[in-house]
């Protein structure tokens, strides 16, 4: 076990303590513990969360490297083989005792002991994972350790080039590392397995294998880089929503208030170059297209096409929550239920019922989902200023905040004698196929979630929705929709992230990482 300095010499585990609080005895044994029951090793105490980000960046670059040198300038599948060494780096802290009176709602430990986790692509996560590291240090004392895990990195995550290259030379891809299901699940989201019992607890939700496989998903599915992604996300499920979106960022960006616009195919605009965009065109061939207006510091808007349906709801989400975005905000239509609703008027869901079954495993229908009263208030505060014109009382009719039940099938009006029963008990408002969707995963996996619902149809009324009615209605509310809930993520940004991440998505027995 060495520690590498600054000046290109070596440190041992002992002399670099010395450089922390930590003293050498208690260092050691930290690294002892680490070691035998994580299996890892060249394991080092950090001085600071700064030190421990730039180390995981710097373990992670050198072994990727490797990996994609070995295979630029093997000629030999053995040659290869020998290469075949790069790990995943580990990232450990120990927290000797915990702070009572700690409100924060992330970045907290509830007991004291040892937690660890294999991480990938700290380039990507450093501003989180320097803002998690920090605020444990400075709120639990805790001891940041690092060091190479034993779970080789699959070559299947590394750049698309190398894969290309893999793929080109027969017999190599078989005897390389792959990714195993074994390491790409949900077991910590889900609440599985007995943490108490282990000797290190997990530090975040997901393994290294987990982020990596979803980094790789959100490309596929969105057509752009994970790099571009920002960390307040609006679904919808219309191209009409897209348009709007791009309009909006043409003045935006114009009014200096964002940085740049990013397409599908990874094409980057700014203002100067926006006329050049081929939104629509470049959209082809992604299943759930994602649109970026990016900021410096990732807390920018970034919009995806999910489509319609549960399922790719859950899709998008399982994926997106590998990056820990500070808000998810679904924009859709809705059926109205009351016959005092109107076409155009909006619902704000404040409860679920969940009738779409594709999260019923992971998340037992038992498990009621809250609403999160941050979300609830900017999207009131938005819609407040663009409904100017009414009074109170209108107002009040026209944005209503209630129960909504999402289904997982379109043609639900077929059943409405099997529905109209449990739709009058609950109170519901509005009849939806992803809201209760978004918020169940959300809440699943501890990250701010809301929903303003637009009424498309009264199919209970009479006013189903068909051709000539959709039209006229999206030509109507389609732009206010949007507007409202633009409006609704900028007013989100503008408050403290402490603020924004509800104790509400922590439970007793809770990762310290959000």
């Amino acid at each position: 076990m060495r520690k590498e300095v600054n000046g290109g010499g070596w440190l041992s585990p002992e002399d670099a303590s010395f450089s922390t609080s930590v003293c050498p005895s208690r260092a050691e044994f930290i690294l002892q513990h680490f070691s035998y029951h994580a299996e890892c090793h060249e394991l080092v105490v950090c001085a600071s969360a700064q030190e421990a980000v730039l180390r995981l960046e710097s373990l992670y670059q050198a072994h990727t490297e490797d990996l994609e040198e070995a295979l630029r300038c093997s000629q030999v599948l053995e040659q290869v083989l020998t290469y075949q060494r790069g790990t995943y780096p580990y990232l450990g802290i120990f927290v000797e005792n915990i702070v009572p009176k700690c409100q924060n709602a992330h970045a907290m430990v509830s007991k004291p002991g040892f937690y660890g986790m294999t991480l990938t692509r700290p380039d990507l996560f450093s501003d989180y994972l320097l803002e998690q590291l920090q605020s444990l240090v400075d709120h639990a004392g805790a001891v940041l350790v690092i060091g190479k895990s034993k779970r080789l990195i699959p070559i299947s995550f590394l750049q698309e080039k190398t894969l290309l290259r893999i793929q080109a030379a027969s017999g190599l891809q078989s005897l390389l590392t792959l990714p195993s299901l074994q390491d790409i699940d949900d077991a910590i989201a889900n609440g599985l397995g007995d943490w108490e019992a282990s000797p290190i607890r997990p530090l975040s939700l997901f393994s290294a294998e987990r982020v990596d496989y979803s980094l790789a998903r959100l490309k596929h599915y969105c057509g752009t880089s994970v790099e571009h992604f920002q960390n307040f996300v609006l679904m919808t499920n219309y191209q009409r929503y897209v348009d709007g979106f791009f309009h909006y960022a043409q003045h935006a960006l114009a009014n200096g208030h964002y940085s740049e616009w990013v397409e599908p195919m990874d094409k980057s605009m700014t203002a100067e170059t926006l006329e050049h965009s081929y939104a629509r065109e470049s959209a082809e061939g992604f299943q759930m297209p994602a649109y970026h207006l990016k900021l410096p510091d990732k807390n920018g808007i970034t919009l995806i096409n999910v489509g319609v349906g549960p399922s790719n709801m859950k899709t998008m989400t399982d994926h997106l929550a590998v990056l820990r975005p500070h808000c998810w905000l679904m924009l859709g239509h809705c059926a109205g239920l009351l016959h005092t609703q109107r076409l155009g008027d909006y619902v704000l869901a404040n409860g679920y019922m969940r009738d779409d079954h594709v999260l019923d495993e992971e998340l037992p229908l038992s498990i009621p989902i809250p609403p999160m009263a941050e979300i609830q208030q900017a999207l009131v505060e938005a819609a407040g200023e663009f409904m100017v014109d009414l009074d109170e009382l209108e107002m009040r009719r026209c944005l209503r905040s209630g129960t909504v039940l999402s289904t997982g099938n379109r043609n639900w009006e077929l059943r409405i004698r099997e529905l109209s029963r449990i739709l009058n008990l609950s109170r519901a408002l509005a009849v939806d196929m992803e809201s209760a969707t978004l918020a169940a995963n959300a809440f699943r996996f501890s990250i701010p979630y809301g929903a303003l619902l637009c009424v498309s149809d009264r199919p209970l009324h009479g006013e189903l929705k068909l051709h000539g009615q959709a039209r006229s209605f999206y030509q109507q509310r389609v732009q206010q929709h949007l507007s409202i809930g633009l409006r609704a993520l900028e007013i989100l940004r503008s408050k403290t992230m402490m603020s924004l991440h509800s104790r509400k998505l922590r439970g007793f027995q809770r990762t310290p990482f959000r």
